[in-house]
């Protein structure tokens, strides 16, 4: 749910920045930048928080990689962010044209790989450093994980979802 907050928070201050810059803000661009500052945030995390927030959420079945988990997990969500955050005609420029959409796919695979972390928090009863919240919230962030893969497949132009047209990642 913070996570949620987060990228709402960081879209609709995206859309409000380019609104009064003169720009005409879609709702898949802001929902992009949204996204995209959301997980350079959290990839930064991952390496000024490992030990003490990402290694105790790791599964039985990895903790004697964990901090390698959480070290390439943070890379991920780092360079699916960032690549995110790429101006549509830079990427074009330097002949990336494609590459919002093999970010937002990247992200949807790593959300539904990390959900496993997510539920072991859950059935463990663990509380997560920097998260004080109640039991049920453990138990709600893995539901929520549909919602950001299909905000991550949206927000890249990979699915066109409830858009009455298909309209490009960069909000043109």
């Amino acid at each position: 749910m913070s996570f949620l907050l987060l990228i709402m928070g960081a879209s609709a201050l995206a859309w409000l920045v380019r609104r009064l810059a003169g720009g005409r803000p879609g709702l898949r661009w802001a929902m992009r930048w949204g996204m995209g500052l959301g997980f350079v945030f959290t990839g930064v995390d991952h390496f000024v928080n490992a030990q003490l927030r990402y290694v105790p959420m790791i599964p039985d079945l990895l903790a004697a990689q964990a901090l390698f988990w959480v070290y390439l997990t943070g890379v991920a969500e780092l360079a699916g962010g960032l690549a995110l955050l790429l101006p549509q005609r830079l990427l074009d420029r330097v002949g990336l044209p494609r590459l919002h959409q093999l970010a937002g796919l990247g992200l949807a695979a790593l959300l539904v790989c990390v959900v496993v972390a997510n539920v072991h928090v859950a059935q463990q009863g663990q509380q997560v450093h920097g998260l004080p919240f109640g039991a049920w919230y453990y138990w709600v962030r893995p539901l929520l994980q549909p919602v950001f893969v299909l905000w991550a497949l949206y927000c890249s132009g990979v699915w066109a979802g409830f858009a009455r047209e298909a309209v490009p990642a960069d909000g043109r």
